[in-house]
């Protein structure tokens, strides 16, 4: 399995496996690197294989250049500072720091395997707007597993889908693997009475109004005022339920391969209560 910053103790092993790792065995990278540090590309090769070491303002370049979320920025930067102390007692207390962020990420995962729903404050911020789950759902196709590749879908900034991210993975609904995120908890139970069920469906209705905005043929959109007998309602009301059950068997068998959205409505208006 690929291993990530946390797996480290010295920075200089995970860059250079970092660049190996990237396409055409990391061609090109380290010139990259170079020029967005603005600094010669021998500046980095000498870091990386002799006793040179980054500066603490090139590290947090370094992690843009990355694409480290919060976290993993905090323990980078940690992982340059242990190995740029002075002395064994500054190294020591750089150790533990790192030390502290491993054992908190060991005692979360172990929490999140016994974790089924989230929590009412999670799930407030869960709902507070739609990409929360749409990030989620995206985490289920193999293409979109990166922050940098959901961020270009949803035309999102790269640091909102990585603190995104970073939520959904606090919370059991993400898990890291081999450098990349995959959907962790896939169903939230929200109760019929919760708060949070009139956001939920506000959420995906507003994105609705952008897809006719968008007017793309593959979108399905019908709205209509109809004049039907007490009687019938019920019917329209069973017919719709079987659809979307029968669309249900559908979907779990399907591979995942877009993120769709399903919403439904059939109401009354200003029905009295007699």
């Amino acid at each position: 399995m690929k291993k990530t910053v946390f797996d480290y103790v010295d920075y200089k092993p995970y860059i250079n496996e970092k660049i190996l790792g990237s396409p055409n065995k990391g061609r090109g990278i380290k010139r990259s690197m170079a020029t967005f540090l603005g600094c010669q590309t021998a500046f980095i090769s000498q870091v990386l294989n002799q006793h040179v070491h980054f500066s603490l303002e090139q590290a947090i370049k370094l992690n843009k250049f990355w694409e480290h979320n919060k976290e993993e920025s905090k323990f980078f930067l940690l992982l340059i500072q242990y190995q740029r102390a002075g002395n064994k007692e500054l190294e020591f207390f750089f150790h533990e720091e790192m030390k502290e962020i491993i054992e908190r990420r060991s005692n979360l995962k172990e929490r999140l395997n016994i974790k089924d729903s989230l929590d009412d404050s999670n799930q407030h911020i869960y709902y507070s707007a739609w990409y929360y789950a749409a990030v989620h759902i995206l985490l289920s196709i193999p293409a979109f597993q990166t922050p940098k590749a959901i961020s270009k879908h949803l035309r999102l900034p790269l640091k909102q889908i990585q603190e995104i991210i970073t939520f959904l993975e606090a919370n059991g609904l993400a898990v890291q693997k081999a450098g990349k995120y995959e959907i962790g908890l896939t169903r939230i139970h929200l109760d019929k009475n919760s708060v949070q069920i009139r956001r939920h469906h506000t959420n995906w209705r507003n994105q609705a109004i952008t897809s006719i905005d968008k007017n793309d043929p593959n979108d399905l959109h019908y709205s209509n005022a109809l004049s039907m007998s007490h009687g019938d309602v019920p019917k329209i009301k069973e017919i719709l339920i079987k659809a979307i059950e029968e669309c249900r068997v559908i979907i779990r068998a399907s591979k995942e391969e877009r993120l769709q959205v399903l919403t439904m409505d059939f109401f009354g208006i200003n029905e009295s209560d007699s």
